[in-house]
């Protein structure tokens, strides 16, 4: 019998699938997976550090765990902020993220005694998507359908973690949702950095994928699509609305319900972040589109899709640069746009970005009003 093994993932739904995945290969070499750290005898914690005070809330989360537990630190913040890592936490194990089976062979070794560092590679590989996995709620199977993304996004140290775009083949991730399906799985929510660049590295995109997906012939489903950027997704608009059009909507949700029609129904969702509603902060964030490209974007899929159609966006205020002018450009543009969801963070200068080192810096008093949004 091996250990008693505690994981916990923090952050993203990638970051969330991570875990699954780790928590699965681990089960299926043997060890116990176990609900509560305090029966554990090895803890892995699955990070996030996307944001400066997530950072110092992981940081303080791996301090409190006590030192007679194995500690493996794995997800993004290793390779966002090792340093500071190194210097306040005690661990036995660092991996990245996306790590799959081979958390296996480093649970083993860490269990033995060794100190084991194991960052490389992470950029450029992807775990297998028939690995197991254990599902924190078994109506919902979160499939990361690509990892990594291809911008340059100023404030961005998820890519640092993260990569470039790595996408699975269609075939892959068919065959992981018929499982998930198998398995009493009704929900799938399909997960990227940018879900709109699916498949370009492979030849692919996102709305042939959601085609198959939403065409299997099996019990009907629910399709959640995560994330996308909106330079990306003007790219792909004409083709992605009608697919949403075609496997979406009341009627069909119901004809699915009543089992009267199989395949996927595909909630009529979109996370499309904004960040902010003026064109020269977008700029120096490096975001490739301008405000009324993004609001292109929203009147094609409200005048296709109605009153049922849901926004969601995020906002960063107070980055360096942003005058009062730029900040009630994005106040116009919320009350313009009504998203339906709005998610308004602060700025926090992320190590290694080049919005670390722009001026003029917000003072802090005028962010945090600025934040209250």
């Amino acid at each position: 019998m091996h250990a008693k093994v505690f994981v916990t993932s923090f952050g993203c739904a990638s970051s969330l699938a991570d875990g699954n995945t780790l928590a699965g290969c681990l089960a299926s070499a043997g060890f116990e997976v176990v609900s509560r750290m305090d029966e554990a005898e090895l803890v892995i914690v699955n990070t996030c550090a996307v944001k400066g005070p997530t950072e110092n809330r992981m940081i303080s989360f791996l301090k409190k765990i006590p030192p007679d537990k194995k500690l493996i630190v794995a997800g993004c913040l290793p390779l966002i902020n090792f340093p500071r890592l190194k210097r306040e936490v005690r661990f036995d194990g660092v991996v990245g993220p996306a790590f799959g089976e081979r958390i296996i062979d480093v649970a083993k070794r860490v269990l033995k005694g060794e100190k084991i560092i194991e960052l490389s590679n992470t950029l450029q590989s992807k775990p297998r998507l028939d690995l197991p996995c254990i599902r924190q709620n078994r109506l919902v199977d979160v499939v990361p359908i690509a990892y990594g993304c291809l911008g340059e996004c100023a404030y961005c140290c998820v890519r640092f973690a993260r990569g470039r775009l790595r996408s699975y083949t269609i075939g892959e991730i068919v065959r992981r949702i018929k499982r998930s399906l198998n398995e009493g799985a009704r929900e799938i929510w399909l997960c990227s950095q940018d879900t709109a660049i699916y498949g370009w590295d492979l030849g692919l995109n996102l709305p042939k994928l959601l085609r198959e997906i939403c065409s299997l012939n099996l019990n009907g489903f629910l399709v959640r699509v995560g994330m996308m950027r909106p330079d990306h997704t003007l790219k792909i608009l004409d083709e992605l609305v009608e697919v949403y059009v075609e496997f979406g909507g009341e009627k069909r949700f119901s004809e699915i319900a009543e089992g009267k029609q199989h395949g996927g129904c595909l909630f009529w969702f979109l996370h499309l972040p904004v960040q902010s509603g003026d064109d020269n902060i977008l700029a120096r964030m490096k975001r490739g589109y301008t405000v009324e490209e993004f609001k292109h974007i929203v009147e094609v899929f409200r005048r296709r899709l109605g009153e049922s159609f849901c926004l969601a966006t995020d906002v960063i205020v107070g980055f360096p640069g942003e005058t009062e002018e730029a900040f009630r450009n994005t106040l116009k543009f919320i009350e313009e746009v009504k998203p339906d969801i709005d998610n308004v963070s602060k700025f926090f200068a992320r190590p290694g970005t080049e919005a670390e080192k722009m001026r003029p810096k917000i003072d802090n008093r005028i962010v945090k009003e600025r934040s209250r949004i």
